[in-house]
Formats: structure tokens, C-alpha cells, sequence
């Protein structure tokens, strides 16, 4: 079977399977599971400094599948099969947490779940997503017309029954881990190996260095509204070295605005 098949059986599944009393524990910390359980951490704990928003910042956006790939990976070696991830909000100006959307654009927020479930789907991991707070119907929208779904994690029935409404029927989790239906179990997982952790995180970082106005000589660590200067996801020396060559103008950007 291709891997793309695969996927759309995959994600038929995450559809029909019917619905069964049950519960999953919730863990919001890295550390080993031994049981039955989801991790629901944020992205960079799993990547060092990847944050959602440093991917849809990047110019590739499929270096998004790479990034859940590895993330899987790193997961899988704590002892986790599911991975709770993404978001189904925007970025918004003034945003409080603004690492944890992708982008302002409901089409590129959709875009880049979408290779994040491949990724995980590919590690051998049950991706659920994140549709606590807000959600913006526009990026439902769009991951519905790319046909893309997956279990998801929501505050509770009432949340559930929103999003069922809007044609996006899934296996739900709440917040108090109760399964409103199955969680699809994986059968095909490929071998744990982080040896290619650490590239993709680089090259993600890489890929997320965002020149906002060059007249403004400021290199900003993750802060999407700075008024001009460099952007970038990381003040490990060796980005802040690149960020300012592209301050410079000695290298180009490699990175959209948020």
C-alpha cells in the first residue's frame, strides 16, 4: 500500500469508527508513559524552539511534515503512541500566546496541519488536534476541502457538537480525556530513530528567518509584532549569526511574514 493510501484510509477511519464509552489519560509533561496515554505538550518541548508559528513562518511549509515526523519520533521514544497538536485559530494582532497559532492566513494554518498529520501519521503516531479556544471556521473549512482530518482534542460535548455541526465529524477527546468514540490505533509503525532530530530542527529554524524592515537594526526572538528588523525562532548563536547577515543584506530571508 502507497503512502498517500494509506493516509486516506487513515483518515476514513478517524471518520466512521463508532462511537464507545472510554477515557485516555492527558499528560502535559514530557516524561515516560507507561500506559495509555496522550501527550499533549507544546510543540517546541518535543523540537527545541519550533514553535506552530516558526512553521508557518517558513517559505517551505512542508518542512512541516519533517518537523511532526521528528516530533513523532521524539515522542514515541517517551513511550506515546498519540500526540495532541496544532490549533484551529489564527494569529491575531496582540495575540497573548502567539507561538501557538501558525499563521494569520486560515488557508496557511490548514496547510501546514495537514503535512503535520502526514508527519505524525508517517512516525507511527496518532496525530489529535487542538481545538481548544478559538476556532476559526475558515481553517475548518480548509482542512475539509483538502479532505484532512483526525481525532481532536476539544473542552468538552458541547464543543464537540459545534464542530460536528460544521461537518467536522471526528473522534473527540475532552479535556478530562473521555473518548467520544475510538482513537485509531496504528498497526505499521517504523523503527524509533532520532538520528535526524536535530537536522530538522535546525532546518526549520533556518527556514523561519523573517526580514520585517531592514531600516529597524533589531534582531526579535520570537515576537511576530515587532515594528521592523529580523524575526527569528531561536537566540541560539547560530541563528542570531544568520539573522544578521540577513539584517546585513548579505543573505537573503527565508521566511514569510507572520
Amino acid at each position: 500500500m502507497s503512502r498517500r493510501i494509506f493516509l486516506v484510509v487513515l483518515a476514513i477511519s478517524f471518520s466512521i469508527c463508532s462511537i464507545a464509552a472510554g477515557s485516555i489519560e492527558l499528560c502535559d509533561q514530557l516524561s515516560f508513559c507507561e500506559k495509555s496515554c496522550v501527550l499533549n505538550v507544546p510543540l517546541e518541548k518535543l523540537l527545541k524552539d519550533v514553535s506552530l508559528l516558526a512553521l508557518g513562518c517558513n517559505q517551505n511549509m512542508e518542512i512541516a511534515k519533517d518537523v511532526a515526523y521528528a516530533a513523532g519520533m521524539v515522542a514515541r521514544s517517551y513511550g506515546f503512541d498519540c500526540v495532541v497538536f496544532g490549533t484551529l485559530d489564527v494569529l491575531r494582532d496582540s495575540d497573548a500566546d502567539p507561538l501557538r497559532k501558525i499563521s494569520r492566513s486560515p488557508f496557511i494554518t490548514a496547510q501546514v496541519l495537514s503535512y503535520m498529520i502526514e508527519g505524525f501519521v508517517s512516525a507511527g503516531v496518532v496525530p489529535i488536534l487542538n481545538a481548544t479556544g478559538k476556532v476559526n471556521p475558515d481553517v475548518v473549512r480548509s482542512l475539509l476541502t483538502r479532505k484532512m482530518s483526525c481525532p481532536t482534542l476539544v473542552e468538552d460535548e458541547e464543543k464537540a457538537k459545534t464542530l460536528r455541526e460544521m461537518g467536522f465529524d471526528v473522534v473527540f477527546v475532552t479535556g478530562k480525556g473521555e473518548l467520544l468514540g475510538k482513537l485509531p490505533v496504528l498497526n505499521v509503525k517504523p523503527p524509533i530513530d532520532l538520528s535526524d532530530v536535530e537536522r530538522i530542527r535546525r532546518k526549520a529554524l533556518e527556514g523561519a528567518i523573517v526580514l520585517l524592515n531592514r531600516s529597524v537594526k533589531k534582531i526579535s526572538v520570537n515576537d511576530p509584532f515587532a515594528a521592523g528588523g529580523v524575526l527569528v525562532f531561536s537566540d541560539e548563536e547560530w541563528i542570531l549569526k544568520l539573522a544578521e547577515q540577513v539584517l546585513k543584506g548579505e543573505r537573503p530571508s527565508t521566511g514569510r511574514a507572520p
